[in-house]
């Protein structure tokens, strides 16, 4: 089993530890965090591990930082972590999963790859 494949099933389990919603999803949302951080070396080109660690890290500060709207972040925990088991592993469906809930769902600005006038 190569790095990337390692991965992906670390965080698939804890993707379906989240998709029960029979608890809080916040442990294992930090566990996706922590691997997509570097608890697990990718060498492959599989850039998964670079949009989930801004995703989860979204979702965990939201819980951290706004503790009033925590149950509403949960929500999304264990909606994303859903989504990912259904898409997984399909290249196109992922970047769609990537750009949704890191741009549109969680927030996050999209940066400009133009610099404007010189």
């Amino acid at each position: 089993m190569d790095d990337s494949e390692a991965f992906r099933v670390a965080v698939r389990a804890c993707a379906e530890t989240i998709a029960k919603a029979d608890a809080s999803p916040y442990e294992p949302a930090l566990e996706i965090l922590g691997l997509a951080s570097g608890g697990h070396p990718i060498d492959d080109g599989d850039e998964a591990s670079n949009w989930l660690v801004l995703i989860w890290g979204e979702l965990t500060d939201w819980v951290e930082l706004r503790p009033a709207e925590a149950d509403q972040a949960e929500e999304h925990m264990v909606t994303a972590a859903r989504e990912w088991l259904t898409i997984e592993g399909e290249r196109e469906a992922e970047g769609h999963y990537f750009d949704r809930w890191l741009y549109e769902i969680v927030g996050v600005e999209r940066r400009s790859t133009h610099s404007g006038p010189s």
